[in-house]
């Protein structure tokens, strides 16, 4: 490796090409290009290869580029105690960290403390640390005493050319547009299970044969570990006379069409942080319905009219049934408005991203 200028950036990706923080990080090098920033990417699969990349980020930092790598817990180690010893272990002084999935504490007592211990050590090892908005950044204040900058999820305003896409959809995911749909991967807390009662709700007060949605379609795979969820989503719909369907992994060329051809896009996540299927869904033009709370009202001043944001004023269900009733009497609803600005887009944020690495190295 030849000696490297300042502004080099060596950025390392780890994890299986379809996972949601791996696909971001390609995106955020690719970004970083654009921008004009010199960047080398190192790629590996799974930990395993990492291993083989140490002597490299080793070998770059002494030339005085920037290492930089996006870290969830579980794509480094069975454990979040695993990851983080690997990393503090492996990682050369100066590497800086985007963090992802921070630990919270709706996650319950024993996970919390498991991971908020290792994201603090890694927060401590790290010479930089970013994360994905300002809910994130009070999340990890909360672990430790350590300084984070805020670069959001980029949307990219894909919508002139969604439209121009092509509309066809796989077989497994045809009815699309008589479904409320959530997007991204199916396991706990993601909103499935509030999407049933809400639907149970509006056909009680609706009336059996009112037209309203009866199946609720999860657009995306099953995350591992989760298998067991999915059949008990499925008796719990079924017990409440509705259904209930898992597509599986949404290949790209299929993504745009998919997203546009949903009835009504629904994110109810329990306890989301930050949220690429949030992104995934503004950015083709649908307004989502979302649970109000800390992330997703930030999301709503980054980007307002974005959302429609759902208050629970003490009864979830019944809060998102009147929700799903807005989008079935108006469809417009569910699109946004072809004024709402979709910034800060993916070369907005690569600036912000590299803004942190040039301070942190002192690059002039």
């Amino acid at each position: 490796m030849e000696s490297q200028p300042q502004g080099r950036v060596l950025y390392v990706i780890v994890g299986p090409p379809e996972h949601g923080v791996v696909r971001h990080a390609r995106q955020t090098a690719a970004a970083l290009r654009r921008v004009g920033a010199e960047v080398e990417l190192l790629t590996a699969e799974d930990v395993a290869a990492f291993h083989g990349l140490v002597p490299l980020m080793t070998e770059a930092r002494s030339l005085g580029a920037a290492v930089h790598l996006d870290v969830t817990d579980a794509l480094f180690g069975p454990t979040a105690a695993v990851a983080a010893d690997l990393l503090v272990d492996v990682l050369p002084e100066g590497a800086t960290l985007t963090l992802h999935d921070i630990p919270q504490p709706a996650e319950g007592d024993g996970r919390y403390r498991r991971r908020g211990e290792a994201y603090a050590r890694l927060a401590h090892h790290a010479a930089g640390v970013v994360v994905s908005s300002q809910h994130e950044r009070a999340l990890l204040a909360e672990l430790v005493d350590a300084d984070a900058d805020v670069v959001p999820l980029p949307v990219e305003d894909r919508r002139a050319e969604a439209a121009r896409a092509e509309s066809v959809v796989p077989e497994n995911m045809a009815g699309l547009d008589q479904d409320v749909v959530l997007f991204g991967f199916v396991y706990p807390g993601k909103g499935h299970a509030l999407a049933l009662e809400a639907l149970t709700e509006l056909h009680r007060q609706w009336g059996p044969n009112s037209g309203a949605p009866r199946r609720l379609t999860a657009l995306g795979p099953v995350s591992i570990g989760h298998d067991d969820l999915v059949a008990e989503l499925t008796r719990d719909a079924e017990a409440r006379g509705l259904e209930f369907r898992v597509t599986g992994f949404v290949p790209d060329e299929f993504a745009d069409a998919a997203l546009l051809s949903a009835g009504i896009p629904f994110a109810a996540h329990r306890n989301v942080s930050a949220s690429g299927s949030l992104a995934a869904w503004t950015s083709v033009g649908r307004r989502a319905i979302a649970s109000a709370g800390r992330y997703t009202e930030e999301m709503e001043r980054l980007r307002p009219g974005t959302l429609r944001l759902v208050h629970p004023n003490g009864s979830p269900a019944f809060a998102m049934a009147e929700a799903i009733a807005e989008a079935v009497e108006d469809p417009e609803r569910t699109w946004l408005d072809p004024a709402v600005d979709l910034s800060p887009g993916a070369e907005d944020c690569a600036r912000m991203l590299f803004d942190v690495l040039r301070r942190v190295h002192r690059w002039t």
